[in-house]
């Protein structure tokens, strides 16, 4: 049987098994769910609900929202409820206390009983109302601050999102790869297996020698130890893909999409146009610019004086949350920190540095997308001439193969001969289904590198 026709009948005979699988009686089902049967959209789902990556990149988007609502702290009221016991026979605390208490009498102007009074309890129950009216503009630009940090995660977890989905498409790109090089190698060993068992029967008919059966018995060896190879190949490749989807299953994976060529012709400037847009990475990158930028203005608020407001209501009594007597008082406070030894001078600059380092890296990572971009694209295009090369080497190789075949039995041709035609041909399928993948790959890529331009739609 020639190699190529070898080839048509595995796929033939694969498709018959795929059919019967589908069409297997509920017993035969049951034997199923020992693989893990998935398509990657089913992946690229699971993969955006249980990636523990994307996860901490959502919990980094909560927790920075979380800031955003704490800066309203400089704007709103402060109101705090607080219950104080004190007990002393301090002269000035006992006079006091007697006075909120509203319990003074005239025994108490006695000198005995101011210089030495005896111990006092007293429970004070406070009521404070705190409100920030100007603090030099640390409570505004805090606020922004929090706010571009909050939208700096958001796309954060955004990009997070589109980097695990690249990881899972690749991931699952390189189970279907495995899986189709077994294959590639289950037909060049039923090839090579069948050219051995010819050199043995040529060899007893005096046709060929001894050598050229051993040599045909060492590329059946020497493709078997590959096929041990590529079968442990894909059992790795699927705990990868279950890794980079977040799915914990023992079972082995059966990807049930295959690699192939999408129909792309967008122009590498409009994708560039696209990234500089829509980019994630990046625009984290300038909201998180922003950030700093308002984090130096805010810093500037420590050397200018800060106005707040103040409203006070207390209960005072000799038992908890008694009420013998009541006072309140209501007042603005002005402070300004003349001089605290070059502390707030040092956190301006400092928070000045911090803004200019975080303006350059956004403009390096913007330069960096671009340059991401044709790389991608070109890579995309370098992919896509290969498979054209590598199908046409695959054609040629089995051509060949049918030739050579042909020609040892008719004992025009060597067993060396054979062997190496039998072995390029092998090669040419393999490095057809290598192109194939580097080809998907690359688009994902080009969707990763672009910010998530819908190449696989």
């Amino acid at each position: 049987m020639e190699f190529s026709q070898k080839i048509k009948t595995y796929a033939f005979s694969a498709v018959l098994l795929t059919a019967a699988l589908f069409l297997a009686p509920p017993e035969r089902a049951a034997a199923q769910s020992d693989t893990l049967r998935v398509t990657l959209a089913e992946m690229l789902q699971h993969a955006g609900q249980a990636s523990p990556s994307l996860r901490a990149a959502r919990n980094a988007a909560e927790a920075a929202e979380g800031q955003k609502l704490a800066s309203l702290a400089g704007f709103l009221p402060h109101f705090s409820i607080s219950e104080m016991f004190t007990r002393s026979n301090d002269p000035v605390y006992a006079f006091g206390a007697k006075l909120r208490q509203s319990v003074f009498t005239e025994r108490d102007f006695a000198l005995p009983s101011l210089n030495s009074p005896a111990a006092l309890n007293n429970y004070s129950t406070r009521f404070v109302l705190q409100q920030p009216i100007f603090n030099g503009g640390r409570s505004w630009y805090g606020r922004r601050m929090a706010e571009s940090y909050s939208d700096a995660a958001d796309k954060a977890a955004l990009y997070t999102g589109q980097e695990t989905a690249f990881q899972v498409r690749k991931a699952y790109y390189s189970v279907v790869l495995a899986r189709e090089s077994l294959v590639v190698l289950d037909a060049a060993l039923e090839a090579a297996r069948s050219h051995a068992h010819q050199a043995g029967r040529m060899a007893a008919q005096g046709l060929a020698t001894r050598a050229d059966e051993l040599k045909a018995a060492v590329r059946v060896a020497e493709l078997e130890q590959k096929r041990i190879s590529a079968a442990n190949s894909v059992t790795v490749a699927g705990e990868y893909l279950k890794l980079a989807a977040g799915w914990r299953d023992d079972r082995p994976v059966l990807p049930l999409d295959s690699l192939t060529i999408v129909s792309f012709e967008t122009g590498l400037d409009s994708l560039i146009a696209f990234a500089l847009a829509s980019h994630g990475q990046l625009a984290a990158a300038d909201r998180a610019a922003s950030a700093a930028g308002y984090g130096a203005r805010s810093a500037l608020g420590a050397l200018i004086p800060s106005l707040n407001g103040f409203a006070q209501y207390e209960r005072d009594g000799e038992k908890a949350f008694g009420g013998d007597g009541d006072n309140w008082m209501v007042g603005l406070s002005l402070d300004w920190n003349v001089f605290d030894g070059l502390g707030s001078a040092g956190n301006v600059k400092s928070a000045r540095a911090m803004r200019e380092k975080a303006l350059n890296e956004a403009a390096m990572l913007r330069h960096k997308v671009e340059v991401d971009v044709r790389e991608a694209w070109l890579n995309l295009k370098t992919a896509r001439e290969q498979i054209g090369v590598a199908r046409g080497a695959r054609e040629q190789a089995l051509e060949s193969l049918r030739i050579v075949e042909n020609q040892y039995r008719e004992g025009l041709a060597s067993i060396t001969d054979l062997l190496d035609t039998e072995a390029a041909a092998t090669g040419a399928g393999l490095n057809l289904s290598a192109a194939l993948y580097e080809y998907n790959v690359s688009l994902a890529g080009l969707s990763l590198a672009t910010g998530g331009y819908p190449i696989n739609e």
